[in-house]
């Protein structure tokens, strides 16, 4: 289980905009997105408040091994498929034209990777489960200061 501490910037009916330092465990996570970060390394991410934290409030924040794995080869793993497709497809192709099969696999690659990296950009709102949410488990402080 991956753990964090943040405070809580803003409310939404049953979710929390946490941020938090970014860390290490942060870095390999992959659930934030760029336009998240905010100045001096910090992340705001959005997490169910079951316990009924409040804006200010210092936080623990969770997000349970699993989800975190299952997100990591969904990540990941969309883009090198579709890169493999691509080469694939592209050495065929080479054949059919009589092009160069190593110049052909590396450009349809290529294309492939960046349609897999597109797919998971048009889809990371829909695909975004509640189980792969970050969760608030804990005040640690009531209305923390900055």
């Amino acid at each position: 289980m991956i753990e964090d501490t943040g405070i809580v910037r803003k409310i939404e009916g049953d979710k929390a905009y946490v941020e938090v330092e970014r860390t290490s465990a942060c870095a390999q996570c992959g659930l934030q997105e760029i336009e998240e970060l905010a100045a001096g390394g910090k992340v705001v991410f959005e997490a169910f408040n079951m316990i009924r934290a409040n804006i200010g409030d210092r936080v623990k924040v969770q997000v349970q091994s699993v989800a975190f794995m299952k997100a990591s080869v969904f990540i990941y793993g969309i883009p090198v498929l579709f890169l493999i497709i691509g080469a694939i497809l592209g050495f065929y192709l080479a054949g059919m034209f009589d092009k160069s099969t190593d110049d052909m696999s590396a450009i349809f690659g290529l294309v492939g990777f960046i349609i897999g990296i597109f797919i998971l950009f048009l889809f990371r709102k829909k695909g975004a489960k509640k189980e792969y949410m970050p969760v608030i488990v804990e005040v640690i402080v009531k209305d923390a200061a900055d």
